[in-house]
């Protein structure tokens, strides 16, 4: 009862903000306007357009564009959701109300995650008609546009609960935020400079060049170019296996991790209490056995 209590606090905070659905409306708006543009486009300069594969280089362009724009925007706005939630109810002096309630580590971090990441699950529902509209063109499966949605739904929870740990480990919300953008930038940027200086040091090295390309298995652009047609492709153990779904298995590992710390830093004095219990009972053990013996 208490965590469904904390959820519905944070969900008619955050809803009910009319900021909310201002940015829902804007952004369906946005991405409406960028794919009208690039069909506009295609139209005028494509000679093969009324084509069957005109009309399908138009589709695949079309979903190349508009996912590319999703992903980011996943990336650099659902930061901005989580990364306050703790240390702001610090800042605003409430954190210890829920301290003091019982609600659990694991309740007060998952309703925090929860409703920090529902404006970006919203974002992505709202643009979900957008890209049907892509198989009015062709040259994209339905699996392409489901791998890209459950590659979209892990970088949300990936992002956020980085976003979240930041929050409970560091007491300023703004320092917190601007910490959870560094590590989004060097997750997208240290894999491009790694290769980049990789070629300059021992340029023509392959062996050099594949072991860089071991750090794009945990890149999102990478991952969302592997939904494209024909994909990237890892051999594992004599098996290939897509390079989203290996990206879809480090963060989703990643996220567990995140959340766990999230869970430790956000009420240290519960472990705390859990050792000197354990620590107590073997005490009681050690006492028995004495006395028995």
């Amino acid at each position: 009862m208490p965590f469904a209590a904390l959820l519905t606090k944070e969900l008619r905070s955050r809803l009910r903000r009319e900021r909310t659905v201002w940015v829902i409306i804007v952004y369906v708006l946005l991405m409406s306007l960028l794919g009208w543009v690039i069909v506009s486009r295609w139209t005028n300069t494509s000679s093969y357009y009324y084509s069957s594969s005109g009309f399908s280089d138009a589709g695949t362009t079309l979903y190349i564009f508009l996912s590319m724009i999703q992903l980011f925007f996943i990336l650099f706005v659902t930061p901005a959701f989580t990364s306050t939630a703790v240390n702001g109810e610090k800042e605003r002096q409430t954190f210890e109300l829920l301290l003091c309630s019982r609600l659990s580590s694991f309740a007060l971090i998952s309703g925090k995650l929860i409703a920090g990441l529902i404006n970006a699950l919203l974002l992505v529902a709202g643009t979900i008609p957008l890209f049907s509209l892509v198989f009015f063109f062709g040259g994209v499966s339905p699996q392409q546009e489901l791998a890209a949605l459950l590659l979209y739904l892990i970088t949300a929870l990936q992002a956020g609960t980085f976003g979240l740990l930041c929050s409970t480990i560091i007491k300023r919300p703004t320092i917190s935020t601007v910490i959870t953008y560094l590590g989004g930038a060097f997750w997208l940027v240290f894999p491009v400079l790694a290769l980049y200086l990789f070629y300059i040091i021992r340029p023509g090295t392959s062996s050099s060049t594949t072991y860089v390309q071991l750090f794009f298995i945990w890149h999102p652009v990478v991952a969302l170019i592997s939904t494209y047609t024909p994909g990237i492709t890892y051999n594992l153990a004599g098996i290939r296996i897509n390079q989203w779904i290996i990206y879809t298995f480090f963060s989703a590992l990643s996220t567990i991790v995140f959340f766990t710390l999230s869970m430790l830093a956000a009420k240290p004095r519960y472990m705390h209490r859990q050792r000197s219990r354990i620590h107590t009972s073997k005490k009681d053990i050690q006492n028995k056995v004495t006395a028995t013996a």
